[in-house]
């Protein structure tokens, strides 16, 4: 008896190939079922159709040794099925022979043969997972790997952005040799085209392959985004989306829905959330900012929550419209009921303050909070910024803007209508008008050691400027089209401004670096978000760090590395350390290169209807303070130069409220 070997896990096609019928034979037979079909199970349903001049008399199908009688069923069909289970074991993969006799009552006889194959799928695989950023010296590839004795016959990628799509495409007639026979392979720059993703693009990546038996296979995966600036080093990747890091810490977002702590030094993971796959498609609506205990983020189901020292604690639940607005250090500022309250929350006791109350307001309410505490807010209702104490800067007509303090200067906007004029107040409470601009966005200011960034109109254009500690004003850029600001949520006013005086802003695509005194210096595309932290300009895309380098650093890597100007002027690499090659890893043969995650023993689920600690009281207005309590120290957003000065300043600020008059 044939042995055969038993295979696991699999899928079962069937192709049947129907042999020609001489023209006069007196019976005919065909093959109706199965017929190019997938067999489910362990049978092999057979129908037939089969005539004569003279009666039928008996119709059998043979398969690998078994034989079995078809019953008529009318109209000239007989039916029966193999079952698999007689052959002692499962059928390795391959083709196999499946024939068919019927006679009729004086002997003569006829026959056709079909193929069955005994099928699985192909395994594709590829080089990138979501949230990856395809970066300089990193190229695409993916693979098709067929189960023998089948052979990929088509392999593409395609790559999907709301500006159009890329496609890679191989097929068993390319000129091009595979590495691994059976095997199709695509990558960009295939067989030496000069042909790459374009840059500063987020695509969606779906992967399809056949093997010309049985259905192909189809995945899709992203976002997937791509930039080859030169100026960006890969310095480490996070297992997820970036939602904000500092020196030793990554708080991200997951293809799994899971919001988690990467330690950076050690690699542990503190898981903090898993989102329910009912809210999904809102993964976009989630945001946070890391803490000195831990982190504060808003869910996509709606509900604000707070991670501090491994405690998971509902700061706001979905049913009062909360918004999370500003964190730094220990302290968060939200909002709930569409902005007619605004809140602030100690994360070390889960205490609640109202900062303002205003029943059916128009506002957007907006506040940032210097690392020494204390607020500053803006509504539409009020003419003045509100400071620690109630202390009250400028007065001024129109709606008023988030303002933007560093913990020395305090800087405002108020629209009109038309623009939006921008002022500084400093800590012994002078005002200085900073200019006008053409927009109403509110995220038209930077603050940070002492410099301001502001946009300023040309007539024309916004233009940005800087004015340094010194009182000085000096325009940073001068393009016939407006700039604007890189800015993120809770990190709105605070990142674009190096100790120097630098400053990050984008304009028609591109992220610059300017200065006084010189031109703005290209550094990348404007995908994800620059920030300056300890020394450094960083840009996190997806889930990826990257530092920015000089200039001459930038062309020495780029040389280090054979780095070919290709690509409309972008510098791509052979290789780069992070990037990932099937030359190299020909023998991992995953659907998706994976990565440690270290799965989670049991992993809390946002809007799980637990009560509501340290909210607010909705009937009385009263603060409510929940059992438990956890320890803080400042945060490093800021600087905490001149906070004791201006919190001298604003305790005993008379400030005059006045209008000022522009020609």
């Amino acid at each position: 008896m044939r042995t055969y070997d038993r295979h696991t896990g699999t899928a079962v096609a069937l192709t049947v190939l129907l042999a020609a019928q001489a023209a006069d034979a007196a019976v005919a037979v065909n093959i109706v079922h199965p017929n190019n079909t997938i067999i489910e199970g362990g049978t092999i349903p057979v129908r037939v159709e089969a005539s004569s001049l003279d009666e039928i008399y008996y119709v059998e199908a043979e398969f690998e040794g078994l034989t079995i009688e078809l019953t008529p069923t009318g109209d000239g069909y007989y039916e029966g099925a193999f079952d698999l289970g007689e052959l002692g074991g499962e059928l390795p993969y391959g083709p196999y022979v499946v024939t068919v006799n019927a006679y009729d009552t004086f002997g003569e006889g006829a026959s056709v043969e079909g193929i069955v194959h005994q099928y699985a799928p192909p395994t594709v695989a590829w080089n990138v997972l979501p949230h990856d950023t395809l970066t300089a010296g990193w190229r695409f590839e993916a693979k098709c790997i067929p189960t023998p004795p089948y052979e990929c016959k088509e392999l593409s990628a395609r790559f999907d952005s709301p500006s159009g799509s890329y496609q890679f495409y191989n097929d068993v007639r390319s000129p091009y040799p595979q590495p691994v026979p059976g095997r199709l392979y695509v990558k960009e720059d295939n067989g030496g085209s000069g042909y790459w993703l374009p840059s500063g693009k987020t695509y969606t990546l779906t992967v399809s392959a056949n093997v010309g038996v049985g259905p192909g296979v189809t995945r899709t995966v992203g976002p997937i985004h791509v930039d080859r600036s030169p100026r960006l080093t890969a310095v480490q990747r996070a297992p997820g989306t970036i939602l904000d890091f500092d020196a030793t810490r990554f708080l991200f977002l997951d293809y799994l829905r899971r919001i988690g702590i990467f330690d950076r030094n050690t690699h542990q993971i503190t898981w903090v959330e898993a989102i329910p796959e009912w809210a999904a498609p809102q993964l976009g609506a989630v945001y946070g900012a890391l803490t000195p205990s831990g982190s504060v983020y808003q869910s996509a189901t709606g509900y604000i929550l707070s991670w501090v020292d491994g405690v998971r604690r509902q700061i706001a639940s979905a049913t009062i419209t909360p918004r999370l607005d500003a964190v730094n250090g220990n302290t968060a500022v939200w909002t709930s009921y569409n902005d007619d309250w605004a809140h602030e929350h100690s994360l070390s006791t889960g205490t609640n303050r109202t900062l303002w109350y205003n029943p059916g307001s128009r506002s957007p309410f907006q506040a940032d909070i210097p690392a020494s505490g204390g607020v500053f807010f803006g509504t539409y209702e009020n003419a003045s910024i509100v400071g620690p104490g109630n202390a009250l800067l400028g007065d001024h007509a129109g709606n008023l803007q988030r303002p933007i303090t560093d913990g020395t200067n305090v800087v405002g906007r108020w629209w009109d209508g038309m623009t939006s004029s921008s002022y500084l107040y400093t800590a012994e409470g002078e005002e200085v008008f900073l200019g006008d601009s053409l927009t109403n966005t509110s995220a038209g200011l930077l603050a940070h050691a002492g410099h301001a960034a502001f946009l300023k109109s040309d007539g024309d254009a916004n233009q940005i400027w800087l004015r340094t500690p010194d009182g000085e004003q000096h325009q940073i850029s001068d393009f016939p089209k407006s700039s604007r600001f890189d800015q993120a949520k809770l990190r709105v006013g605070h990142d674009g401004i190096s100790d120097a005086g630098e400053v990050l802003f984008l304009y028609e695509g591109k992220r610059y670096i300017g200065r006084p005194g010189g031109a703005p210096e290209p550094i990348s595309t404007e995908l994800g978000h620059g920030r300056w932290l300890d020394g450094s300009w960083y840009v996190t895309i997806g889930n990826t760090l990257f530092q920015v380098s000089t200039p001459a650093s930038a062309a020495a890597r780029l040389a280090a590395t054979g780095i070919e100007e290709l690509a409309r002027g972008e510098g791509l690499g052979k290789r780069e350390v992070l990037s990932t090659s099937f030359a190299e890893r020909e023998a991992l043969d995953a659907t998706v290169w994976a990565r440690d995650l270290h799965e989670p023993d049991a992993l809390p689920v946002s809007a799980d209807g637990a009560e509501l600690l340290g909210d607010v009281d909705t009937d009385t207005g009263a603060d409510i303070a929940p059992a438990g309590a956890g320890c803080s120290t400042s945060g490093p957003a800021g600087s905490a130069g001149g906070a004791a000065a201006l919190a001298a300043a604003l305790a005993g600020l008379a400030l005059a409220r006045r209008s000022r008059a522009r020609s």
